[in-house]
């Protein structure tokens, strides 16, 4: 294949984005060259020296001095901890229940909400990736090459808290000012798409069937996905609905910071500066075995381990780390065992990535825990892999034929969707409702309002075969000529059939409002209803596209395609 053929309106910049709970990552690739993906591996260590700290990824802290945001490695290592942000990406979506650990200091914002501190975050990101880009690229190419960026979010967050990064990214300064197009994927989704791609095409076979876990900062993410072709590309469609929870390295960060206060709180020399050092240690090093701690100015100390301003730690079946580890990788474990249930196909490997899922610790435990059949894989780069799949999924999308090496035909959806109705009474179906039917003028019936799922909990969805949902909407003329059609669409996330009518289990998940009010009066349908009144009587369609990580919608009227349609999640 020859890229450098690509024509110039083929030719663009592909970011990735890997918006993370304690670390964040960034990766990128030019159209022409999607074989060499680049990710940014030097940081600012403050305003004005933008490179001098060398790291896959960079922290996602924040601290503000002045009112001006610091980021990353440019919070000095001595900052007492209550002025650094952090962990705030879990607030995005708080319906999630992490492992009864409230995460973020609402004390250390300063009033900012987390949209605000996302934004401030995901602007030094994007400043720091232009400057990146002009100092690789030059700056006339980066001037004439048009943008893309693929942000990654959790796959078992809600479509609202998916929305909220994207809202928050269009807004961030370095990403706004290109007015790039901004698309989201499933962090499981893009660590498959690159860890699937690294596999040995030798070992593959049409049929076989893996559980990807991204054990990552905050989230643990998990997908089933089937081999369905080999040639000419790796194709896969998923197994089973993903599943998830919050239970990642976060909470073995704080449960350690809570051990070293514990057991070195009270020696002399022990403070927030020697915390601080010890905990930065400890994030980079949590898939290790032995645990080497900075804790200098700490007197040497044969008992605790301590020994040259080093304090030393290791991870076995009766050390003080299993403790701490233990509750985290229990959560984890359970997640995979329940997946490869829940997937009702043969299981050939789990592959781990992210952060946490380079712990070796965390290998074994699996490797112990589930049938000796199941291979227990880490691929190479496996804390790169979201970002790197992220980019990868950019370049599929720009140029589909000639850039796609992993393609997720089908997803299995998460939960059931649907909308709510109004249908005629019947005493037979209907008698446990009597007490909510209504008088309905137009068509001079009883009526009650009843579920219509357009989607069930496991059925197969593709980004090629969007789903349709007609409805009816009704008005009375009298109120005036018709603005805006409206409809409320519901999810059930509970494993259960979906239920007939609404009920506390059933939640709302947004509004989709298409602008009508161009439509000219005489291409609006009207009936005469049985109580002598004139109504608008309009036979609408919806048409859904769910993407990996977002939906897309569009009103069909008379024919006519309104992309007016806009979805506000709640």
């Amino acid at each position: 294949m020859d890229f450098d053929r690509l024509s110039i309106d083929e030719r663009k910049i592909i970011v990735g984005i890997d918006f993370g709970t304690t670390y964040s990552g960034v990766a990128w690739a030019e159209t022409q060259r999607p074989d060499r993906r680049v990710a940014i591996t030097v940081w600012p260590i403050s305003k004005t020296t933008p490179e001098g700290e060398s790291s896959d990824k960079v922290p996602t802290r924040l601290r503000y001095n002045d009112g001006e945001p610091e980021w990353g490695f440019s919070i000095p290592v001595n900052t007492p901890p209550e002025e650094v942000v952090e962990w705030f990406k879990l607030d995005l979506d708080p319906s999630l229940q992490s492992m009864g650990t409230a995460v973020t200091s609402a004390a250390r914002r300063g009033g900012r909400d987390v949209d605000r501190l996302v934004t401030d975050y995901v602007s030094a990101l994007g400043n720091h990736l232009m400057y990146t880009l002009r100092e690789k690229l030059g700056e006339g190419v980066v001037k004439s090459t048009p943008l893309e960026f693929v942000i990654t979010v959790p796959a078992i967050w809600s479509d609202l808290a998916k929305e909220k990064t994207r809202q928050a990214c269009q807004k961030a300064a370095g990403l706004s000012a290109t007015k790039a197009p901004i698309h989201l994927i499933s962090e499981p989704e893009a660590a498959a798409i690159y860890a699937l791609h690294g596999l040995d095409p030798h070992g593959l076979e049409v049929g076989d069937s893996f559980v990807i876990c991204d054990a990552g900062g905050g989230t643990v993410d998990l997908i089933s996905y089937t081999i369905t072709s080999l040639r000419p590309i790796l194709e896969v469609q998923e197994a089973t609905p993903g599943t998830g929870a919050l239970c990642g390295s976060t909470f073995l960060n704080m449960r350690f910071a809570k051990f070293l206060k514990a057991k070195l709180g009270k020696l002399d020399g022990f403070d927030d500066e020697v915390l601080a050092d010890a905990m930065e240690r400890f994030e980079k090093t949590v898939y290790g075995d032995t645990y080497t701690i900075p804790v200098g100015g700490l007197a040497n100390n044969k008992e605790l381990g301590i020994n040259r301003g080093r304090y030393a730690l290791k991870l076995s079946q009766a050390s003080d780390l299993r403790v701490i580890f233990e509750p985290v990788v229990q959560e984890v474990v359970k997640l995979v065992k329940d997946q490869i249930s829940a997937s009702k196909v043969p299981i050939k490997a789990v592959l781990l990535v992210g952060g946490f899922g380079a712990s070796n610790y965390l290998k074994e435990r699996l490797r112990g825990a589930v049938d000796p059949s199941v291979q227990i894989l880490q691929p190479p780069n496996a804390w790169l892999a979201v970002v790197q799949g992220a980019v990868m999924k950019g370049l599929a999308q720009s140029a589909p034929e000639r850039l796609t090496a992993v393609r997720v035909q089908n997803r299995r959806a998460r939960k059931h969707y649907g909308t709510e109705w109004r249908v005629r009474y019947d005493e037979k179906l209907h008698a446990h409702l009597r007490h909510k039917k209504h008088w309905c003028g137009l068509d001079g019936c009883w009526k009650v309002y009843a579920m219509e799922w357009f989607i069930r909990r496991g059925d197969v969805v593709s980004e090629n075969e969007p789903f349709y949902t007609r409805f009816v909407w009704t008005g009375p003329v009298a109120q005036g000529h018709v603005k805006k059609i409206r409809m409320d669409i519901y999810a059930d996330l509970t494993a259960r059939e979906a239920p007939f009518v609404r009920d506390e289990n059933v939640s709302m998940l947004c509004h989709v409002e298409a602008d009508v009010s161009h439509i000219p009066e005489e291409q609006l349908k009207k009936r005469k209803g049985s109580d002598g009144q004139w109504y608008y009587e309009l036979n609408c369609k919806i048409e859904a596209v769910y993407l990996s990580a977002s939906t897309q919608y569009t009103l069909l009227y008379n024919g006519v395609r309104y992309n007016s349609v806009t979805a506000e999640y709640v």
